[in-house]
């Protein structure tokens, strides 16, 4: 069952920061942990990736798979469009969403979510493509909003840290 597949990455996102000193390190480094453990527990992705919010624009972070666009507008796109509206896309056929940006043919279906630090401010898109037409559903979506509110959580325990 895929939600508690979900969970299963959670738990070891979670304890990975936990017993890695992740309260010293930065969103980077929680990234890349989201990324090796998703790609490594789901076969049917096919990229697993971060863009970062840097300015106007996305920029690729860390990501698993074949090489990713450098860089995306607001609005452009899957990426683009969340990151503009904010909220999680699933697109389960890549090639009927109007302006997809095609960062490699063999992308058939993806899953894009937002990801917010504390006070609300969006920090980036977590992305996960995949070579089959209908790869994710709400399911998908639900644990992945789940894991990614793990950068919100460890933002406000590193807060709280520097404040006592």
């Amino acid at each position: 069952m895929k939600s508690a597949a979900y969970a299963e990455c959670y738990e070891a996102i979670a304890a990975i920061w936990r017993d890695e000193g992740g309260e010293a390190l930065d969103d980077i480094a929680l990234m890349s942990t989201i990324n090796s453990v998703l790609a490594n527990r789901f076969s049917h992705f096919f990229w697993t990736g971060f863009y970062r919010v840097c300015g106007d624009r996305l920029v690729v972070g860390p990501y698993i798979g074949t090489v990713g666009c450098l860089q995306i507008e607001f609005g452009r796109g899957v990426c683009g469009t969340a990151a503009q509206r904010r909220e999680t896309i699933i697109v389960p056929d890549v090639s009927r969403f109007p302006g997809h940006i095609a960062c490699d043919p063999n992308s058939k279906s993806e899953l894009v979510v937002p990801v917010f630090g504390t006070d609300d401010e969006l920090i980036g898109v977590l992305v996960v493509d995949s070579d089959q037409v209908n790869a994710f559903d709400e399911e998908d979506a639900r644990g992945l909003q789940r894991i990614v509110a793990l950068f919100r959580h460890f933002s406000m325990l590193a807060d709280n840290e520097e404040m006592a």
